[in-house]
């Protein structure tokens, strides 16, 4: 469990931290040595990942104080309520239900949002469940799925937060509709040169269970607007032409094959 090894790790930095009374007038703070200096470097370091692995374990009904006063005592090696075996299964436990109820809830949530946006006036629907709205029609040409585009695009979460711009980067992006994911491919194939949509696509036809990073969690319903500047189309490679000499050995580039073509025409 790596959260709870983060856990275990920030000790040291959640163990200065004590449960006694403080005294009503406190010295000023200040490192005299350089021991001194490391070990309150020490504590930030600890404490800041600990903050960071904190907010990543799902639920929001972990008791701080509870948190700091087992920390303490394990450090201080005082008599704990229960032992670092048992707290680690009663840690394992409570991750795996909590994050399977956070991860059902988040499911729904998203499965929800695409539910209603299929009820706005102007959205289709496709038969995999891509749901669409035209932003700016044209009646330009259509890519295949074989095809490159060169498109400007901006890709958000349900509650509103971008995940990725090309506008940020104010530069278009240029990929192939094969190398992206199945709802991108079947949304820009809709489109006409020239045209503007704004795809939802659910997670089925995005990154499914396995997400994509900390902002597109596992079963992420996806907002996208594209729009579609340029399509170059797909050009088939030359079969390569396979030439035998006379001593029996082959060569398959087609450019050797023409210039070895032309050589015996002059001659």
């Amino acid at each position: 469990m790596k959260y709870l090894n983060l856990f275990m790790a920030s000790a040291i930095a959640l163990s200065l931290m004590s449960f006694t009374a403080k005294p009503k007038k406190q010295k000023p703070f200040k490192l005299t040595t350089q021991a001194d200096s490391a070990a309150y470097a020490l504590g930030i370091l600890n404490g800041t990942g600990f903050k960071g692995s904190l907010s990543n374990i799902p639920g929001d009904s972990l008791s701080h104080d509870i948190i700091l006063r087992g920390f303490n005592e394990a450090f201080k090696g005082d008599k704990t309520l229960i032992s670092p075996e048992e707290a680690q299964q009663l840690f394992m436990n409570y991750y795996q239900e909590t994050s399977k109820k956070v991860s059902e809830a988040y499911k729904k949530e998203n499965e929800a949002y695409l539910e209603n946006y299929k009820k706005q006036e102007g959205v289709k629907t496709t038969a995999s469940g891509l749901a669409y709205k035209v932003l700016r029609a044209s009646e330009g040409p259509r890519p295949t799925v074989q095809d490159t585009v060169v498109v400007h695009y901006e890709g958000r979460t349900i509650d509103g937060k971008v995940f990725d711009s090309s506008y940020e980067r104010k530069e278009p992006t240029t990929f192939g509709l094969l190398q992206v994911i199945p709802g991108w491919t079947e949304g820009l194939c809709l489109m006409n040169k020239g045209s503007k949509y704004e795809l939802v696509i659910p997670s089925n036809l995005a990154y499914g269970e396995r997400g994509a990073s900390s902002m597109i969690k596992p079963n992420s319903t996806l907002i996208f607007d594209i729009e579609l500047l340029d399509i170059k189309p797909y050009v088939e490679k030359e079969a390569p032409t396979v030439i035998t000499n006379k001593e029996g050995q082959t060569s398959d580039n087609s450019k050797k094959a023409k210039k070895a073509k032309k050589s015996t025409k002059k001659k």
